[in-house]
């Protein structure tokens, strides 16, 4: 394992900075912190160099977010990401870096650049991963959008290097021997020299003619522009080239150079591989044996670690999922809950409404009807009975009239009278219990008794002038009944209140009749019904007739 990591140094270093953010672009200009901080991430002195830097950007984040700064955003989750990445934080930093590409997905007017940077970034976290296809499936995608030979010489080489530690070792000579020739159309000699020294390397494990010369090349040229880590690189080529040949005398000088060379930058990592370089090569089988054990338990343990932290992210993202799911459910519980409440009150209004729109239409209606009986009363008593009476007295001044005549056109003004008296208008400005009372006793004479009980222990006030209306037509319509077709002697009516229902027996002693629904009865039975009352009728021949009104 500690090979895989110094080789991502040896191919990685460089190139992964050559994606860092552009501090001279124009939103980051004159900002002496974020020179700071961008320093202190992309070339750290110490751990703490990064923690801080961390800090930084998080809270420029925050203020980015709040001022929906989305260019700054994405520039700044791409430091974030590289930090965490530094840090150990593979996870974490694959987040951030998703979450700078939805942000970059969301915006407009944003170019490659920064995609591109992303799409490598992911490419190098899946690749320390040993997730290979992914990592490479994100190196690809960064290779299919880059626009300058600088940008796509580095991509290739990350894709070269998955190749090469997938063992396809044909694959990454073709991809390396690509990034050589397009190297030499550039004037940019680290990375020719990166290029012939990858290339050599590979064509050394395929034991290829001229591996020996392109490497002193290499080395050469890194020599020439004092490139300290590419020299590094070379060096520890030069040695596995002369361990694999078995001239280990020549493979102990190159691991020294290396070993020299790692303490003048100062690298712990490069001073340990080297140093591990120089054990490999003692002649005693044990040191070789605990070497070779010691870096399977590191790999070991590395992919271990991996696997354990993508276990515990996929744990929290499931977690944070469920979690999620359920705050999305508890809300689309309570948006049906709204709905439902909503929309019952909306069906208890309608059904309210339509009651209320029934009552009034059916107040109104009942209310034109009285209207237009008393108008048809007044207009038989002032047009027909009047015209009546007019005759009548002519007649009478006539010696010659006949008496029948005269009993006829009697008769016929009383009924006249009796008509426009049944439904003449009632005036509530008096008690109405003594209009019922006035009602009730003008159907007494010598023949006939009626007897009221309990009409002044009800309270008339509280009862509407329609209920009052109606009330008053149908004892009206019983009494006329009682005095026009029972011969009774008596008639009794009894009134009660009883939880708030008003209830009026009425009887009498007449002769009875067999009920039949029909002219007075039915009007009396539509009338109390019309405000939502309920009458009954009861009698048998000889035996009188009852009614129970119920309003």
């Amino acid at each position: 394992m500690k090979k895989t990591v110094l080789h991502s140094l040896f191919y990685l270093g460089f190139l992964y900075s050559s994606f860092a953010i552009n501090i001279n672009s124009p939103a980051l200009q004159n900002q002496d912190s974020l020179k700071y901080y961008y320093n202190l991430a992309n070339y750290p002195k110490s751990p703490n160099d990064l923690q801080h830097a961390l800090d930084f950007y998080l809270r420029q984040k925050k203020l980015n977010q709040n001022k929906k700064d989305t260019i700054n955003l994405i520039n700044h989750l791409r430091q974030i990401a590289i930090i965490q990445l530094n840090m150990g934080f593979y996870f974490e930093s694959e987040s951030t870096a998703i979450e700078a590409l939805k942000a970059i997905n969301n915006s407009k007017n944003i170019n490659d650049e920064p995609r591109l940077g992303l799409y490598n970034h992911l490419g190098r976290i899946y690749r320390i991963l040993k997730d290979y296809d992914v990592a490479l499936d994100f190196y690809q995608k960064a290779e299919s959008i880059s626009q300058t030979q600088n940008n796509l010489n580095i991509i290739q080489n990350n894709i070269a290097y998955v190749y090469q530690e997938q063992e396809k070792y044909e694959l990454a000579e073709e991809k390396y021997q690509e990034i050589y020739q397009n190297s030499l159309k550039i004037e940019d000699s680290i990375q020719l020299a990166r290029s012939m020294a990858n290339l050599a390397h590979i064509k050394g494990k395929l034991n290829r003619s001229n591996t020996l010369e392109l490497m002193k090349k290499a080395l050469d040229l890194r020599l020439k522009i004092n490139d300290s880590y590419g020299i590094y690189s070379s060096y520890d080529y030069l040695y596995k080239y002369y361990r694999d040949k078995n001239d280990l005398e020549k493979a102990k000088d190159y691991a020294n150079k290396a070993l020299s060379m790692a303490n003048e930058i100062g690298s712990t990592s490069y001073i340990e591989n080297a140093l591990s370089n120089l054990v490999e090569l003692v002649n005693n089988p044990n040191i070789v044996r605990y070497k070779r054990l010691k870096d399977s338990l590191s790999n070991a343990k590395q992919i271990a670690e991996n696997r354990y932290a993508l276990y515990k992210y996929n744990y929290f993202e499931s977690e944070k999922l469920a979690k999620e799911n359920e705050i999305q459910k508890e809300k689309e519980k309570r948006s049906k809950q709204l709905y439902q409440v909503i929309g019952a009150f909306i069906l208890m209004l309608s059904i309210f409404l339509y009651f209320i729109l029934k009552s009034r239409y059916k107040k109104g209606k009942i209310e034109q009807i009285y209207k237009t009986e008393t108008r048809i009363s007044k207009k038989v008593h002032d047009e027909v009975a009047n015209e009546i009476y007019h005759a009548m007295t002519k007649l009478q001044d006539d010696s010659n009239t006949k008496d029948e005549v005269l009993d006829d056109l009697e008769g016929i003004y009383a009924k006249t009278r009796d008509i426009s008296k049944e439904n003449s208008a009632i005036d509530f400005k008096e008690d109405f219990e003594s209009i019922l009372y006035d009602l009730l006793i003008s159907y007494k004479d010598e023949k006939t008794n009626v007897i009221t009980m309990n009409l002044t222990k009800i309270d008339w006030n509280n009862i509407s002038e329609l209920k009052k209306t109606a009330l008053y037509r149908v004892l009206q319509e019983l009494m006329t009944n009682m005095k026009k077709h029972s011969k009774a002697s008596i008639a009794v009516l009894s009134f009660v209140k009883k939880k708030g229902e008003i209830i009026i027996d009425y009887k009498d002693d007449g002769v009875g009749c067999t009920i039949r629904k029909k002219g007075g009865l039915q009007n009396a039975e539509n009338r109390i019904q019309s405000i939502n009352g309920t009458i009954t009728f009861e009698s048998q021949i000889n035996n009188g007739f009852k009614a129970t009104i119920r309003i």
